[in-house]
């Protein structure tokens, strides 16, 4: 019975060793996400922007991110095998038809970056313009030159303030 104590270290040792090797910091964020959040023009008021629907161009497979809601943010993933990325804002009714829409370009380079063993590779994405068309947007603002796996707000968009 002299081998139980030293079976019961090891399995110990052997428990920490392997809760030490994990990092769970990267499942916080695993993607290079741009979160883009909306504001009351000239301010920095968040608003909600009612019956949204959200939709990428030219992206593969079935490309709307939100589908006629109410939102005051969202992820805009970016495509790290091309070097732009298009979305079409729709602003509709209660009943979902569309009343008007903006595009929003994402101008840019993938940068491959390893990030760690445990999260492996990712994309950063240095970003050279972001433009978009003003039938609702007054204008977007990139808040960083690099778009990382953060989740701070990286797309500042400015509309009008409804009320006046």
């Amino acid at each position: 019975m002299r081998w139980l104590p030293t079976c019961t270290a090891l399995s110990a040792l052997l428990a920490l060793m392997l809760t030490a090797c994990g990092d769970d910091s990267c499942y916080d964020n695993g993607s290079s996400l741009p979160l883009a959040r909306f504001y009351t023009s000239g301010t920095s008021t968040t608003v909600t922007v009612l019956n949204l629907t959200v939709r990428g161009i030219d992206a593969p497979g079935d490309s709307i991110l939100i589908d006629n809601s109410s939102v005051s943010e969202c992820y805009l993933p970016l495509r790290a095998t091309v070097g732009t990325t298009q979305y079409e804002l729709s602003y509709g009714d209660d009943e979902g038809e569309t009343l008007l829409a903006d595009t929003i370009t994402f101008s840019y380079r993938p940068v491959p970056y390893f990030a760690s063993h445990e999260c492996g590779a990712m994309y950063n994405f240095e970003m050279s313009s972001l433009t978009s068309t003003h039938h609702v947007i007054d204008s977007v603002v990139l808040v960083n030159k690099v778009i990382d796996n953060s989740t701070s707000v990286a797309v500042r968009i400015y509309i009008p303030d409804d009320s006046e």
